[in-house]
Formats: C-alpha cells, sequence, structure tokens
C-alpha cells in the first residue's frame, strides 16, 4: 500500500535532492578512506584512492541488484586484489567484514547518544518509544564495554584465547582466533580511526534519509530525535535478505516511524530507497571502466 504520488512531491524541492546526491558522493568518498586505512595494514604497495573509490561504488552497484549489502562486498574482493599482490582473498574477505562492522559500530554509538540526548523529548512525544531506546542503551553499553577492552585491555581477550587453544588442542579455529585477536591489536590506531570516521558516515546517512523525508512529517520530529531510531532501520537493510533491503526496510522504517506517530514509514523509506538505488546503480560506470577487456 505504497503511495507512488510522495516521489513525486520530492519535485518540490530538488535543492534536498541535489544535497542528498552530493552527501552520498561525500560519503562514499569517506567510506573508501576508511577502507584504505584498513587495508594499509597488510599492503606494499600505495593504494590508488580514485580506484578504490570505484571499485566500493561498483560494489554498492551488486549490492543494489544482488540480495543484500555484502553481496557486492565479494565482487569488490575481486577487483581490489588487483591492487596488490599479497592481498589474499581471505585478507580481502576479512577487511571487508571488518569494515562492516565498523560500519555497525558506527550506527550503535550515533544511535546511542541520541538515544541519550533525546530520551525525555521522545518518550514525550510518544511513549512506546522507551523500550526501543531501553533497547538501544543496551547495545550502547555492549558496544563501549568491548571497544574499552580491545583498546586498554586487549591482552586479558588474548590470554583466554591462548589458554583455551592450549587446553583444546583440536579445536584449531581457538588457535586462529588467537591469531586474528593479536593481528588486530596490533593495529589499533586504524581501528580508531575506522570508529570515527563510521560515527561519521552513518550520521551522513541519516541525514540523507531526514533530508528527503522531514517535508512530509505530520510531527515535530527533529533530525536529533529521528537519529535515536532511524539506524535501527538501516541495520535491518544491512542483513542479506533483498536487493538494497526492498521490502524489509520497507517494514522496518514503518515499524519505526509508527512508535514515532508517523504513519508514512514505509513510504519514507521508499523515497530515500529509490535515491540511493539511483546513486548506487550508477557504480555501473566504473564497473564498465575497470571491468577485464575480452582479449578473444
Amino acid at each position: 500500500k505504497l503511495n507512488w504520488t510522495l516521489l513525486l512531491e520530492m519535485r518540490r524541492y530538488p535543492h534536498r535532492l541535489l544535497l542528498a546526491f552530493i552527501f552520498c558522493a561525500f560519503n562514499l568518498l569517506i567510506a573508501t578512506v576508511r577502507l584504505r586505512l584498513l587495508l594499509k595494514a597488510r599492503a606494499e604497495q600505495p593504494i590508488s584512492l580514485k580506484q578504490l573509490m570505484a571499485f566500493n561504488w561498483v560494489g554498492m552497484y551488486f549490492s543494489s541488484v544482488l540480495p543484500g549489502s555484502v553481496t557486492g562486498d565479494v565482487v569488490k574482493v575481486l577487483y581490489i586484489q588487483k591492487l596488490d599482490k599479497v592481498f589474499s582473498k581471505a585478507f580481502l574477505l576479512f577487511t571487508c567484514l571488518l569494515d562492516r562492522v565498523m560500519g555497525l559500530v558506527g550506527l550503535i554509538l550515533m544511535m546511542g547518544l541520541f538515544s541519550l540526548a533525546n530520551y525525555s523529548a521522545l518518550v514525550e512525544l510518544s511513549p512506546r518509544l522507551a523500550p526501543l531506546l531501553q533497547f538501544n542503551f543496551v547495545l550502547f553499553g555492549a558496544v563501549i564495554g568491548a571497544i574499552a577492552v580491545f583498546f586498554w585491555l586487549p591482552h586479558w581477550p588474548q590470554r583466554m584465547l591462548d589458554l583455551a587453544a592450549h587446553r583444546f588442542e583440536r579445536i584449531t579455529l581457538l588457535r586462529r582466533l588467537g591469531m586474528l585477536w593479536s593481528d588486530l591489536s596490533s593495529v589499533r590506531p586504524q581501528i580508531g580511526k575506522a570508529i570515527i570516521l563510521s560515527v561519521f558516515i552513518q550520521f551522513l546517512g541519516a541525514v540523507i534519509f531526514y533530508l528527503l523525508v522531514s517535508p512530509q512529517f505530520q510531527t515535530h520530529l527533529s533530525l536529533s530525535m529521528a537519529l535515536s531510531f532511524i539506524p535501527l532501520g538501516f541495520m535491518a537493510i544491512a542483513l542479506p535478505i533483498s536487493p538494497a533491503g526492498l521490502g524489509v526496510g520497507h517494514a522496518a522504517f514503518e515499524g519505526l516511524f509508527q512508535m514515532a506517530g508517523e504513519a508514512n514509514g514505509a513510504n519514507f523509506f521508499n523515497m530515500y530507497f529509490v535515491v540511493m538505488l539511483f546513486f548506487n546503480l550508477l557504480g555501473f560506470i566504473p564497473w564498465l571502466t575497470y571491468r577485464p577487456k575480452n582479449t578473444t
């Protein structure tokens, strides 16, 4: 029961559309900087930001036409591997996974901070939001605790993994996890920078959403208040269920905005979905540019 006429309403504010596309491009650039930061942990050659940004865009293109955002990462790995011979598929897949984890951490941190700042106003707007905000606080506390352990007490998990690997020698996974934790601990400065970039990336993504849909609001829902629950919708569309979150995002945002007193959550996501889909599909341009030439 989508109201497709709302898409035509966007023609009334072309300046918002233009600004949304500018923010999309800027977000792509920052996300590429974050990915390059993680790749530098093993790179032996300089990584071209221009090429990496193109490959990132190609990944976004395939994420829009294939189920889930992780499917685009698999395609992206095949392109990034050409940048440095030392990059193995296993390392690149793990790096893309870590990049996704950084994005999730950024979402939870941003959502938790704005939930704390706007708790009273949101509960006054709609008491139904109280359990949701409390859930945000649980996620926020868990992430803060994990970050604290990772940066200030990394030897504790390392010691536990080493002891477990020694006690259960036949379980090779424990030894591999210990090596993985050691590798991650050695690049803590890069991880710290990636987390900061992730918060900014997710903030800008939520701003794009708000920029497109806020003229249709029936309530006085500010950007700061919307940032307390919009990230939960972004988490839902990250699941590898449907292309670009089609259907999943509509259902998630319908429920989230209903809690805030807005009845058009699915239509709001539809507006955001169409704009983001158009931007992501432009990734076919770098795909055509960098795809292997047929030499036969």
